[in-house]
């Protein structure tokens, strides 16, 4: 296996903060590897410094010469939300290659998950799932020996993760880097998985769960080794001590000798001890009661529509959700979701004929776009605002979740996405409800708080109502499953069922013949040179010749007629 790329005893600290020291490992052309960290841990840092957007403390980074690699954009630029999707994926290449490669990025948004109509949007009306999806084309349009991701799976919905799995295991011949917390996608895709912490790596020839485990395991062995040498350090202590005051008592140099050539052992012992990790330092931790009664809330008659009222998005005969439901509403972007939350919110204390709260509910509602967060107040008083609690109770909720006096009064709007979902888990801890309504809490939280999360929630008391795209996190919480389909809320008897459909969804879409290309020939531009259009001429026939050779109901008829047009079209400019 040919190296890629080597990171030789590199550190680097971002302003006065740490956040690796003397790290060393290697990307081979086979590897496909899962790169896994707290929030803060430097991960997207190190992945910068591999891209060559930055450079290293001490250390360096060894890659061939000339060799390609292509850095997954985290965010749409500026300049390109304006742009066709297609036209964003073919930015990255040089003008007189577009041409040419038009028909490459088309198969490659085909491959994504992309109807051809969709490639001809404005990228910033695009969600943030298809736009991550096109980002990700941006890069492997490049055609690079070494693909770098950064959360690629962020703000995808079942359908785009589908189309993200997909092309990453169909096309095994990519080595790449990928951070994710997304244990699914870690798991399916990845035979290789690093953990950053504690400001080293921790490298492992194993997909996802079974490198968490060894790592577990690696802990514990850990934790047994420096128990034993906490108490040899101990035993030493006492007789050097011991041997001391006898030297002492006795005027006897030999014992006093004996005792200080003791005490540098165990001075040695200290410095030798193995480290054990205490992770990230940030406990996520809710406080929620039970509610005694037959039913939290019924949904009768109840119609939900878009919020400018043009379009009716599920209607809901009747449902009820009881005390101790853990219900996780499920479904594609688009088809209600958050706005039958928004519905549910909003008739919280109110008369509503459709939705009818039990009068003891104390809801806690979590946010998917955090919008609560638009404030400049400082955390204490963000907290103190939305509760009822004294000053005091407020402050040990802070300081229990890690957070110093000094930080009390940063400004939340100022926070990152995973600081804002932890303090809003702090309002919970304060406010006790018992009705939970979680629209996406995952989206800011890394593997630990995911893990700690899903503990939380289970061993409460609380009901839950939750959306998430995060399989692995629904699998362990949830007890009942409601699946907006076609208008309808539909009751499943688990999770395999849904996603047996996400997938069928997604294997139809994609055999789908794709609509005439005219609009894109139509465009080609007129400063080709004479070598570009025999290239591409060359190029069109071989698809034709290819397709055509293919059993009639396989041929891809509509996209032959587009070929035969722009083959016509160039061969009408040539003469």
């Amino acid at each position: 296996m040919n190296s890629l790329l080597n990171v030789l005893d590199v550190s680097f600290s971002r302003g006065s903060l740490l956040l690796f020291e003397n790290i060393s490992f290697s990307i081979g052309t086979g590897d496909r590897l899962g790169f896994v960290g707290h929030n803060g841990s430097g991960k997207s840092s190190l992945l910068s410094l591999l891209a060559g957007k930055e450079e290293p403390d001490t250390g360096e980074i060894r890659m061939p010469r000339g060799q390609r690699v292509a850095l997954v954009e985290q965010f749409v630029p500026g300049e390109l939300a304006q742009m066709t999707l297609i036209d964003a994926v073919l930015d990255v290449i040089p003008a007189e290659q577009r041409p040419v490669t038009r028909h490459q990025a088309d198969e490659l948004l085909d491959q994504l998950g992309f109807a051809h109509d969709q490639t001809l949007l404005p990228l910033g009306s695009t969600s943030g799932g298809q736009q991550n999806l096109a980002l990700l084309a941006r890069a492997i349009i490049l055609q690079p020996e070494l693909l770098l991701m950064d959360e690629p799976g962020n703000h995808m919905d079942v359908m785009a993760l589908a189309y993200l799995q997909r092309y990453l295991l169909s096309n095994q011949s990519i080595p790449f880097l990928m951070i994710s917390h997304d244990r699914e996608l870690l798991n399916a895709c990845c035979n290789r998985t690093i953990f950053l912490r504690d400001k080293t790596l921790f490298s492992f020839d194993q997909s996802f769960d079974q490198a968490a485990k060894a790592l577990a395991e690696r802990d514990v062995q850990a934790a047994q080794a420096r128990q034993a040498e906490e108490k040899e350090i101990r035993r030493l202590q006492t007789s050097a001590k011991r041997l001391a005051q006898w030297g002492k008592n006795y005027d006897n140099e030999d014992l006093a000798r004996k005792a200080k050539t003791m005490q540098k052992r165990v001075e040695r012992l200290k410095e030798e001890q193995t480290a054990i990790s205490h992770g990230s330092g940030l406990e996520l931790h809710l406080n929620t009661e039970s509610l005694r009664a037959r039913s939290v809330v019924t949904l009768e008659n109840l119609v939900i529509v878009t919020p400018d009222g043009e379009r009716t998005l599920l209607e809901i005969e009747f449902q009820h959700i009881r005390p101790g439901d853990r219900i996780a509403l499920l479904g594609r972007n688009g088809v209600g979701k958050s706005t039958t939350i928004n519905r549910l919110v909003a008739a919280i204390g109110q008369q509503d004929d459709f939705v009818r709260f039990n009068p003891n509910v104390n809801l806690g509602y979590y946010d998917q776009e955090l919008e609560e967060f638009s404030s400049a107040r400082g955390r204490f008083d963000w907290l103190r605002d939305r509760s009822d609690m004294t000053d005091e109770p407020i402050k040990q909720v802070l300081l229990k979740n890690g957070i110093p006096f000094t930080d009390f009064d940063h400004s939340v709007d100022k926070l990152s996405g995973g600081e804002r979902a932890r303090l809003m888990f702090m309002l919970f801890q304060l406010n006790k409800p018992n009705f939970l309504i979680l629209d996406e809490p995952t989206n800011h939280i890394d593997i630990q708080g995911r893990e700690q999360l899903e503990q939380q929630l289970i061993e409460s008391d609380a009901t839950l109502l939750i959306t998430s795209h995060d399989r692995r996190f629904i699998e362990q919480v949830a007890n009942r499953w409601w699946w907006i389909n076609n208008e309808q809320l539909i009751e499943l008897n688990g999770l395999d069922e849904f996603y047996a459909a996400v997938q069928q969804d997604a294997s139809k879409e994609q055999s789908q013949t794709k609509p005439t290309q005219q609009t894109q020939t139509t465009a080609m531009p007129q400063t080709m040179s004479e070598d570009d259009k025999l290239a591409r001429i060359d190029e069109l026939e071989k698809l034709l010749r290819e397709d055509k050779a293919r059993k009639t109901k396989f041929q891809k008829l509509q996209r032959q007629q587009a070929w035969e047009k722009e083959l016509a079209e160039l061969w009408k400019d040539m003469e």
